[in-house]
């Protein structure tokens, strides 16, 4: 299997000097050259977009004389496009993994004139597909329900796992993510103030994005919240490890809260608390197996800190269930054995 790649992210050990290389797992990448970063403007980000859709078309147009399977990802919104034309036109089958739910997620931000020929184009795409994996019960949703399987976004329980016990004080509570318009940090500095009194907790925020410079400066004088620059993913886990919750976040827009953002699983293979700010299918998770908590509020969200902050024995009880039930149920690797199987049953080995 080979991946196709913008390659914005690649750390820099990857030495990705070559179109095609491999990671250093083995990994093989084909890296085409469409820079994407959150702080572009959005008609930059369809640009980009583009331009992976381009490279991808010369990619696929190289290795036509082979037989390819095609899983395409959503987003970027183009790579079904292709995949369903492709089918059209040459007979080639193809599977859509979808992490969010297109394009009613973009219903927020987008005028009707291109919502409406998007939704068209989507939908098209979908019908020609052989699988749609879902990554949330939510996003399955949307989609056609005839062959939409749910397959989450899932970790790496043995490279997530808690690395060292988290200090009693101070008590940490960090965002490790995307820092745009909608994660919605903002919510973050207002519990922070809430809570500035309370000298033994800190506010860690790790990422880059669109918001950032917006977000450190409605933090400046908060000493509570600290920023850090992104880290490469492998170093993630021994920064969670130094913290007692994971927060993920978005702006109240109830389509969002279908999302299947990575820091999710991330958090609970590390052992972290998590806490949101939204509803949907990640609270009733973290409901039933009583590892964090939802608030929509300011107020009920410092709340829910607090309980753990003063409650230190409910928080190891609560981290020993994250921790089994990230490896139980989103194991990475037995997740994608899971997508091979189900596109096996649709087209054979």
């Amino acid at each position: 299997m080979w991946i196709l790649s913008g390659g914005t992210y690649f750390p820099p050990s990857y030495q990705h000097a070559k179109r095609a290389f491999r990671t250093p797992e083995g990994i093989p990448i084909v890296w085409l050259p469409a820079p994407y970063h959150q702080r572009q403007k959005i008609f930059g980000r369809i640009w980009a977009f583009l331009r992976f859709t381009f490279w991808s078309l010369y990619i696929l147009r190289r290795l036509r004389t082979r037989k390819l399977y095609l899983i395409a990802t959503l987003p970027p919104p183009f790579l079904p496009m292709i995949g369903a034309l492709r089918r059209v036109l040459t007979g080639e089958r193809f599977s859509i993994e979808v992490f969010d739910a297109w394009p009613q997620v973009l219903s927020a931000k987008l005028p009707p004139f291109l919502y409406a020929p998007l939704g068209l184009f989507m939908n098209w795409s979908f019908r020609q597909a052989d699988v749609l994996f879902a990554l949330s019960p939510d996003i399955a949703k949307y989609l056609p329900a005839a062959h939409t399987r749910i397959s989450y976004n899932g970790t790496r329980p043995e490279l997530f796992r808690r690395r060292k016990t988290a200090p009693f004080l101070p008590f940490r509570v960090i965002y490790a993510g995307t820092l745009g318009w909608i994660n919605h940090l903002s919510f973050l500095v207002e519990v922070a103030e809430l809570l500035q009194s309370y000298r033994g907790i800190e506010f860690w925020i790790l990422g880059d994005g669109a918001e950032r410079t917006l977000i450190m400066r409605k933090a400046h004088s908060l000493r509570s919240v600290k920023f850090f620059e992104p880290v490469p993913v492998e170093s993630v886990p021994d920064w969670l490890s130094e913290c007692h919750i994971g927060i993920s976040l978005v702006r109240p827009v109830a389509i969002l809260s279908s999302n299947s953002a990575n820091k999710f699983y991330d958090y609970l293979a590390n052992g972290l608390v998590i806490g949101l700010n939204y509803g949907g299918w990640q609270a009733e998770v973290l409901r039933s197996v009583q590892c964090g908590f939802s608030a929509s509020s300011v107020h009920s969200f410092a709340a829910g800190i607090l309980r753990y902050y003063w409650d230190r024995e409910s928080w190891e009880r609560a981290s020993a269930r994250a921790r089994l039930w990230a490896t139980a149920h989103y194991n990475r690797k037995e997740l994608s054995e899971q997508v091979v199987a189900a596109i096996e049953g649709k087209v054979g080995r």
